[in-house]
């Protein structure tokens, strides 16, 4: 069964309590993705991790700050430090402002490629010379930011058959033209599609959808329709209706 299930910050926000206890038991849901997306719910999340009943998930990741505007890039990179080692740490490629100290998570280290709004890790050129950077570093493919750079997902392609080696998970959601998340849809389904053949079956997929808890289901399957082999249109109307 292929790991699958939300970003804590998808479903609650800050609120990473309540993104865990919205997934636990959910049929299907055996992956999570702690979100402290926002710099000042990174102390809070780490602080918390001992109390967070975490079983039944196979598969956990942590999504590190995307702008620093509270913390330091030392006292982030000491509680990134801090996290059980087996945890990949989804970073956005322009928080790095000092090499040397990111360096320091090796293979934790986990790069996303970027939507439009960036200036940097939004295309193939781009993530090159970050990997050239950090040589040790994995790779988190936003499905969603790669297919608003390129609809048709012939660079999303190109990205997994270059750094396919280094893939960890893939974010996916629909991403709209102001880079918000939006669910899982038709076109968005026949467009990740695309991808499927390049995924291996054993790569978490870390959903980003902004939804309400009722969702939950529909979007699962949704996601799961759009990465299987032969792509299948069965997933609920729900789900493509919150699309649209």
């Amino acid at each position: 069964m292929r790991p699958i299930g939300f970003s804590t910050g998808a479903l609650a926000k800050g609120d990473f309590a309540c993104g865990v206890q919205l997934q636990r038991g959910v049929d299907g849901i055996n992956a999570i993705e702690l979100s402290a997306l926002r710099d000042h719910e990174l102390v809070p999340l780490v602080e918390a991790l001992s109390t967070l009943d975490l079983s039944g998930f196979h598969y956990i990741s942590f999504h590190a700050p995307s702008r620093l505007t509270s913390l330091s890039e030392e006292k982030v990179i000491g509680l990134l430090l801090s996290l059980p080692r087996s945890w990949p740490i989804i970073v956005h490629p322009e928080i790095i402002k000092t090499p040397s100290l990111w360096l320091k998570l090796e293979s934790r280290l986990c790069l996303e490629n970027m939507d439009n709004r960036k200036s940097g890790g939004r295309t193939l050129t781009e993530l090159r010379e970050l990997f050239a950077s950090f040589p040790d570093a994995t790779f988190c493919l936003d499905a969603g930011h790669a297919k608003q750079i390129d609809p048709t997902m012939a660079m999303a392609i190109l990205m997994l058959r270059e750094f396919g080696s280094r893939l960890r998970q893939v974010h996916v959601s629909d991403v709209g033209a102001a880079g918000e998340h939006l669910s899982v849809g038709i076109m968005a389904r026949v467009a990740f599609s695309r991808l499927a053949q390049h995924v291996p079956s054993s790569c978490p997929l870390i959903i980003e959808s902004i939804i309400g808890s009722e969702l939950i289901r529909a979007e699962v399957r949704s996601v799961t329709a759009a990465f299987e082999r032969w792509l299948s249109f069965d997933a609920p109307e729900a789900s493509d209706a919150a699309a649209n």
